[in-house]
């Protein structure tokens, strides 16, 4: 049975990426993993039983996570009452961490996460936790950027440079389209960084469809200033359902001098993006 980890924090985005998680649970006979971290700060609890703060504080943090648990409880009865299999876990201190600690130890096979994206300082010396969680888990990560159904997907962009280690993302692009029986369109982005004229766009296409063996797939090449720019423009104009892509997920100072494309597209897409990790060989 799939894992399909949904971390919530009770906003209309996680509520979407919920209620698309379910869906998407019933088509892969998966079971869902709901976490929610409480950001409180270390000195207010005590695992012993003891509370450094005032009676009070210590009255009012309490209360607030009887609450929390009682919303999450309720978060969890949205997945029962739909007959499906369902997990949850309250965790406290760092979201990110705890996040990260739980998909290793439950083995996630999927992430199910709501975003609505960052900007500015804050995306690159914070950024959020959608860009945080494609830059190091090693599952397939979907972002949901709104209430989305499955079956308004009807298609998929799949955004290459075309590259050798890019096969193994095509591999997973097939899996994600026979599954959800989507269109492909196979798009590579010109940028003046990586220029080609239409004749040699088309011939790298090409040959990476057939080395990949792709099926039911078209072919395009787009012109744009910067490959994440390309690649949310083009899914915009084909009306495509979700853009797939794969990422290196560079992290300390590589990611701030060279960033990532992946997560560019998190920020400015308002569809549903898949990221596969390209692991290092």
């Amino acid at each position: 049975m799939k894992k399909i980890l949904v971390p919530i924090d009770f906003s209309e985005m996680a509520s979407h990426a919920l209620n698309f998680a379910m869906e998407f649970s019933e088509k892969v006979n998966g079971e869902i993993v709901l976490v929610h971290v409480i950001e409180i700060p270390v000195g207010h609890l005590s695992f012993t039983g003891e509370v450094s703060t005032s009676g009070m504080e210590a009255f009012y943090t309490g209360e607030f996570i009887k609450g929390t648990h009682n919303k999450l409880d309720e978060w969890a009865k949205r997945v029962q009452d739909m007959g499906q299999k369902v997990s949850v876990h309250m965790n406290f201190g760092n979201a990110f961490t705890n996040i990260s600690k739980l998909i290793s130890e439950e083995k996630a096979d999927w992430i199910v996460m709501g975003s609505k994206g960052a900007s500015g300082l804050k995306e690159v010396f914070i950024g959020s936790n959608a860009e945080r969680m494609i830059r190091h888990a090693h599952c397939p990560v979907l972002i949901i950027k709104g209430e989305t159904h499955l079956k308004d997907i009807k298609s998929m962009a799949f955004a290459s440079d075309l590259s050798k280690e890019q096969d193994l993302v095509a591999n997973h692009a097939k899996d994600i389209q026979e599954m959800l029986n989507l269109k492909m369109h196979l798009v590579k982005v010109k940028t003046p960084y990586n220029w080609l004229d239409e004749s040699q766009a088309k011939k790298q296409l090409e040959h990476f469809a057939e080395r990949n063996h792709l099926k039911d797939f078209t072919l395009h090449s787009i012109e744009a200033d910067y490959a994440d720019q390309g690649a949310v423009k083009f899914a915009e104009e084909e009306e495509a359902g979700m853009i797939v892509l794969g990422t290196h997920g560079k992290k300390g100072i590589d990611h701030i001098i060279g960033g990532s494309i992946a997560e560019d597209v998190v920020n400015e897409s308002k569809i549903p993006i898949l990221v596969y990790k390209i692991l290092d060989q």
